[in-house]
Formats: C-alpha cells, structure tokens, sequence
C-alpha cells in the first residue's frame, strides 16, 4: 500500500477497509496503540518457545552439569578468564603475565576479551579469586541465546512473520556453525552479533534514527571486542557492502534515502571501531609481531571449506565421529559441518522463487550475500578467496576461511523466514503450497533411493571397519527422510484445508526445531561426561588428587627469590595454559599470538632439551608424555632427574639456566641469525648477551664484568632487580621481550636491549644498582583515548536519538488535533518500511 492509495482513501470515506493479509504487519508498532498487546504477548510467546528450546539444547551442560564444554573453552579461554579474575580481584595488572611464554601480553591477545563488556560483567558478579567454569559456560551458553533472540526481531522487521522469525532464530543460533563451535568462545560471542548490527541498521535506516545508529554502533564496538578477527572483518564489510548497495539502488530515485544509508553506515562502522580502539589498536601492535603479520596465501586459507562437505548440508552425520566410527573427514570436525536444517533449504527457495515483487530486492540481496559467503568459505578451493586475500585489507592476517559458513547458515535463516512469510501469505490459493508438496516429493524419492543404495552397502560390509561410518550415514538418510515426511503431511493439511496454513507453518517450525536439535544438540559435549570440578582445580589436573601442580607450587615457593620455569612438551593441552591458573612461570603457553621472535627460541631450545640452548629458557621442570630416551633417542639424559614416571612424565633439570645474570660483553647477529649463533657458541650464553641493534660503546670488548643479581620484587608488569657488578656490563633478565617494556636504573631512564633474539637486557655501570623494568601496553593510551571519545559520541548520538524521539512524539500529538491527522500517520507508516528502501 502506498502513500498515495492512503491519501485517496482519505479523500473516499465510504470506501470498504481491505482486509490485511495474514502475515502483514502493522505499519508501525508504535502507531497501533490497538495491536501493542497482542504483539508483546505474540512475542514473549515466541522468545518463550526459543528460550525453551536453548534450555534443552545446553540442558546438560548448565543444568544438569553432566557434560562439559571442552578444547579450546578450557584449554585457552576458560584459563584466560581466571587469570584475569585473579588480576582484577587480587589489584594485580591484567595487561602482561609471567606464567606463559616466559612473558607474554595477554592483554594485548583480542582471545582474552579483556574489555568485552558481558566478560567483565561475569568478573563483577563472580566473586573470589579463582574462577568456578561453570561461570565461562553459562557466557557461552548465553551467547547462542543472545544470537537466536537477535536474530528473531531482525527477521520479525523484515518479514513480520512470527514462525518466520523463530525459524530464523533456531537456524541461525543452533545450526551446525554455532552448536560445534561451542568450545570456541570467541567466533561464537563475536557471530552472536551479527543480528543485532543489522537490525539496528534496518532501524536506523527506516527511521532515520541517530539512537539506533548509536545502538548500532555499540552492538559493533561489543562485537569487536569479542575477539574474532576474522568474524569481525567479515560483518565490517558485510555492513560496508550493504550500504554500498543502498546508495546505489536509492540515489537516482530519494538522495535522502541514500545520505541516511551513508550517514548509517559510515557512523556504525566508524564508531564501533572506535568504540573498541582500546583492544584493536594493542591487539594490532601484538599481531604484527607474530606470524599473522602478513599469512602467506596457503596459510591464510587454512580449514578451507572443501566442496565435498556440502554434503552435511542435507546430512548431518555424514562424517562421522560416534563411537567405534573414526571422523574420516580431514580437518577439525567444527570446521566441516554446514548442516542448518533441511526446511529451511524448501523454504528459502520457496521465498526466491515465489516471493512477493516487493520483498524479491531484499531476498536476492540475502541470497546474493549467502553464496558470496559461500565463495568465500571454500577459500582455497576457488579463485574468490584469491581475490579476497589480494586486494581486501586485513585478510592476509587471518585464517579458516571456512568460518564463513556461518554467513550462510544466516542468510538461509532470513529467507526460511521469508519462506514462511510466503507460504502463510498464500493460504487462499494453495498453489504456493503445492509447489512446496511437489519439492518435498522429489526430497523424499531422492532420500528412499539413497537409504535403499546405503542399506545395500551396509549390509555388505558387516563386520567390516567401514560399517559404522556406513550404519550412521544410514541414520542420517533415515532422519532426514523422517523430517521430510513430516513436512509433508503438514503443508499437505494446509493445502487441504484441515489446518489453516498459519498452523502449519507452525508445525514446519516445530519440526525444524526437532531437526536440529537432533542434528546438532550434544554432539560436541557428548563426549565429555564428566563434570568440570573433576578436571581443573585451583592447585590440580584432571582430578582433585594429583600430586603435580602441589609439587611444583612448593618447589617454586622454595626456590625464591629465584625463579624457574617448567616446559610442558606435548604434555597434555590443560598444561600449556594451566600456569595461568596454578600461578606457575612457564616457558610454553596455548595461544595463536606467539612472538614469533620468542617462538624461533623457543623452538630451538626445546628440540634437544639437553644443549645447553634450553638451559637459557631457565627451565627447571620438563614435562613430557613419554620418557625422554623413547621421545630422544641419543640424547644425554645425565642433568635430568625423573621426578614422575607416569604421563605426563616430569624431570628436573639439576642445572637450570637463572632468571638473571651479568654479561660482561655483547655480539651484534642480524635478528635472522641470533639463534644460529647461540646455537654455534654454547660457552658464551652467560657471558656474551647477542643483540640485533648496536650495542652500546665499549661492550662489544669483554669487560671480564662479573656480578650478582637478585630480584627483589617481580609483579605482573614490574620487575625489580638488584644487581652488583665489578665492571660494567649487562643486566640480563630471562623474560620476553616486548615494545612497552621500559627500564629505569636508580631511577634513571636506560634503554632496554632485545637480548638473545627474545630477551631484556640493560647496560649497567660497575657498582651496586637498583634495576625496574615497567610496562605500558602498546597502543593502550591511543586506543582508550579514541573509545572515550567515540563513547562521547555515541551518547551524544543517543541523547540526540531520545530529542528527536520526544520531539516526534510531541509533534504528532499536536497534529492530530487537526483535520489531516490521519493522512500524516499514513505517510509517516509508509515511509517507515525498512524493505521498501531497497524496494525503491
């Protein structure tokens, strides 16, 4: 309905209202006074229904505390997140750690989500200083709320159909992408906003609304300081392009509609990143110092999307990983899922195909967008991704294109939501229905031909190693072919009137919800029956009664004022970040951000552990899955004493290389080849520090400096030493060198050195002296100096948002004094359609 048509009516009393279609919205919730409480209560039903669904599908987890989320959830974030519990609830800084990678700074790594607002509600509320896992489950669990609710009122806007929008929901939040990566908190908190950005963008641009271009820009700025890079790149430029073709389709026919598109964009865009400059910009100096700094195109492409993978589109479990079934898929099982559900696919090609003129822009817009996501998952497979990598910023420091499939699964939520809208829309004529009956009738031929060819070969391979991944591909046919009848049966009542089609687009979502929670609940978590509290403790691993994480706490309590570190090899992965845990050093860590300076040490030193390269990481303890005979052939084992003889096998090495020492002389090696020569002098590590910049005058001459050094206080970001030395010399200190690292020596400025590729070191005059190393996070100032002001903004934006609000509110009041209320209510409805713009 137009403008116009509203004007004529008014000019034509008498003439009969036309019924709205069923699955019509109301111009303007705010405008139907009438309608407000039929839409609240139609909605809290529908986010009942959601929530319902959320509960049973993470049931076992938060509820029942029967399963347990695992991988990379207690192996990285979970031991981030109770590090910095421990900083913020014991006053300590929560920027740099002494527990992994001999130093690293962690607040710098965006996988900590040091400043991401639901994060640091959960230390506020969670009390005392270690960290229950329960509390970093239930922020997972949540996020796939956050993003099935987000994504039911963005589908609601743009379709007003409630089946629709729910359909939506449970595609996006509980398809394949989110339910299999639900131990990676990162991509599924940055993802969970994406519905929200485009709502809020879908709002701002109806309205033209300075508050929900605000709201916008938090949801982006929230987004942002998730973590996920690359889903961060991808819905930047997702919201980039979808402005980009706003101006073009309106520009010739409303330049206000296009400036507003512009204004929308640029200010979500431009303030979100400001909103979370005080993560990007650290996060950005730490990347360009590992080997993300410039991925080289094979690396950037990584768990690229292979073609063959689509299959699990339509089958599920067609790779298998229950039970004596090996996974016969290469790569990780979270990367090669695409599974949403199968009604969405009949209901998206219904929406493409037999959409309304007025909704087909919007749908071709959305399936333009799937199927560029697509291209963009399958990475190496294409030539798309080249181009991607060759002329988009940003793309050569990220990896797993694959990930893009949760665009997909997005794109095909929205147009089963369209699909519904259609379907419902047609209740008089039946003939959309009949197509959607004919579609479902060649799906369940084709399913039958396929379950009649798998029953064969599975009844030839009995007793062979390839029949039970052919006994659960036959499941997955079987569940399928059952979802596809009862589809059938549901639409086919509608078609016949028994059911009004509303119901049966009830009963489609419904058997949707079944689908997918058969497909995708539990199937990460199902292997993992056990509780959390019988795997991580405070001062234990993998049960309450382990001996080790006791053993090495006393040792290094003993040891002080000096300091050791361990070195777990292939120990197990809840040791390489279980330091941050236990508050012990560590020369290893589980991150993706490693310096890659420090790596190339590292490295190095940890190939032979007995040279004496791997005594300079001042490693005390080595742990190990095996012996070190079985895991070293040849190498002398006389410096190592077995301390445990069960895995992880742990050794103590009786000659550990100190934290600190004196060097009297210094050698300059190009950064390339500072390990070659550490490599090639073995008998100078502790007297000759090797620099890659130009030493100071004098040092390159052996001074013959000896000297005693002692730490006297060693905090998160400070470290003081006293040192005493009989000519002068180098300071050395066995912790990772990093930008932002300064040095003071009886409170005077001293430049510090990279020493030995990875290290600090200071020159220090002869005498007895007080050394301070402080650190500063890089680009910290900078980034919080720019979100201040880009949270300046953004309220600015929503206090003129309110204003304008108030004032509109005000200014119809006053008119519909007058005799033309009613044709202003019916323009401002009409200019308030959000497709419409892109209809234009």
């Amino acid at each position: 309905m137009t403008t116009g048509s509203l004007a004529e009516e008014d000019r034509v009393p008498a003439a009969p209202e036309q019924p709205r279609e069923p699955s019509a919205r109301p111009r303007s919730w705010r405008g139907r006074a009438h309608a407000w409480p039929w839409l609240v209560g139609g909605t809290l039903v529908d986010l009942a229904c959601i929530t319902v669904f959320w509960l049973v599908f993470i049931w076992d987890v938060l509820v029942k505390r029967t399963h347990l989320i695992p991988y990379d959830l207690i192996d990285q974030h979970y031991m981030f997140q109770d590090f910095v519990q421990r900083a913020l609830h014991t006053g300590a800084s929560p920027l740099w750690t002494p527990n992994i990678l001999s130093g690293y700074p962690i607040g710098a790594d965006p996988l900590t989500q040091l400043f991401y607002p639901p994060n640091l509600l959960m230390h506020v509320l969670v009390r005392g200083t270690f960290l229950p896992y329960i509390a970093v489950e239930w922020l997972a669990g949540l996020h796939f709320l956050w993003a099935a609710v987000g994504t039911y009122f963005l589908a609601r806007a743009l379709t007003g159909s409630r089946p629709g929008a729910v359909l939506a929901a449970l595609t996006y939040a509980f398809g394949s992408f989110f339910a299999w990566h639900i131990p990676h908190l990162s991509p599924i908190t940055t993802l969970s906003w994406l519905p929200w950005i485009l709502l809020a963008y879908e709002r701002a641009l109806r309205r033209r609304s300075p508050l929900w271009t605000a709201l916008g820009a938090a949801a982006f700025g929230c987004m942002a300081l998730a973590g996920h890079a690359l889903s961060m790149l991808y819905v930047a430029y997702l919201v980039a392009a979808l402005t980009l073709v706003v101006v073009l389709v309106s520009v010739r026919q409303d330049r206000r509609v296009a400036l507003t598109a512009a204004l929308v964009g640029g200010g979500i865009l431009t303030l979100g990143v400001g909103l979370a400059a005080i993560q990007l910009l650290p996060s950005w100096h730490l990347s360009n110092l590992t080997d993300r700094a410039g991925l080289d195109y094979q690396a950037a492409t990584g768990s690229s999307f292979l073609p063959s993978w689509l299959i699990t589109v339509a089958i599920p479990n067609f790779f298998s990983h229950y039970g004596t079934a090996k996974f016969w898929a290469s790569g990780d099982i979270a990367e090669t899922n695409a599974y949403f559900g199968l009604l969405p696919l009949f209901l998206g090609a219904l929406a493409v195909s037999r959409g309304r003129p007025e909704d087909r822009r919007v749908t071709a817009l959305i399936l333009g967008g799937a199927l560029v996501a697509l291209l963009a998952a399958l990475g190496s497979q294409t030539w798309f991704y080249r181009v991607i990598y060759e002329l988009v910023p940003g793309f050569s420091h990220v990896r797993r294109p694959g990930d893009a499939i949760a665009f997909v699964q997005f794109g095909m939520g929205l147009l089963g939501a369209y699909g519904v809208k259609v379907l419902v829309g047609a209740e008089g004529s039946g003939e959309v229905g009949q197509t959607l009956l004919r579609w479902l009738r060649w799906a369940l031929a084709a399913d039958l031909a396929l379950l009649s060819g798998s029953a064969i070969a599975l009844a030839t391979t009995v007793g062979a190693p390839t029949q039970p991944v052919l006994s659960t591909i036959t499941d997955g046919v079987v569940i399928a072919g059952v979802v596809l009848l009862a589809a059938y049966v549901a639409v086919r009542a509608g078609v016949d009137r028994h059911i009004s089609m509303r119901v049966a687009a009830v009963l489609l979502v419904a058997i949707a919800a079944v689908d997918l929670g058969s497909a995708t609940a539990d199937k990460v978590t199902g292997a993992f029956k056990m509780a959390p509290d019988a795997y991580i403790g405070p001062t234990w691993s993998g049960n309450p009664g382990d001996p080790i994480v006791p053993m090495l706490l006393a040792s290094q309590q003993q040891a002080l004022p000096a300091r050791y570190r361990m070195v777990p090899l292939n120990a197990g992965s809840i040791w390489e970040n279980g330091p941050l845990v236990w508050t012990l050093d560590s020369t290893w860590g589980y991150s993706v951000l490693w310096p890659s300076y420090y790596q190339q040490l590292a490295d190095a030193a940890t190939a032979n552990p007995s040279s004496p390269l791997f005594d300079l990481l001042n490693a005390r303890y080595l742990m190990l899955p095996d012996t070190l005979q079985k895991l070293y052939p040849g190498i002398s084992t006389a410096k190592f004493r077995l301390v445990r003889g069960a895995p992880p096998v742990v050794y103590e090495d009786t000659t550990p290389g100190p934290r600190t020492w004196v060097a009297g002389q210094a050698v300059r090696q190009s950064a390339s080849g500072v390990v070659s020569y550490l490599q090639a002098h073995p008998s100078t590590l502790w007297s000759t520090v090797v620099l890659s910049e130009a030493p100071p005058p004098g040092s390159t001459v052996g001074t013959g400096s000896t000297g005693t050094t002692t730490i006297t206080a060693y905090r998160n970001t400070r470290v003081d030493i006293r040192a005493s030395l009989s000519a002068p010399g180098f300071v050395v200190l066995a912790d990772t060198w990093y930008p932002g690292w300064s040095a003071s020596i009886d409170g005077h400025p001293a430049h510090v050195y990279q020493a030995d590729g990875a290290f600090r070191a200071v020159w220090v005059p002869s005498g007895q002296h007080q050394i301070v190393y402080r650190f500063t996070m890089p680009g910290l100032a900078h980034g919080r100096d720019l979100t201040i002001l880009a949270a300046a903004l953004t309220a600015l934006l929503v206090l003129a948002g309110v204003g304008w609000a108030v004032f509109g509110i005000s200014a119809v009041r006053r008119r519909r004094a007058g005799p033309a209320a009613r044709r202003v209510a019916g323009r401002q409805g009409d200019a308030g359609e959000a497709s419409g713009i892109l209809r234009r």
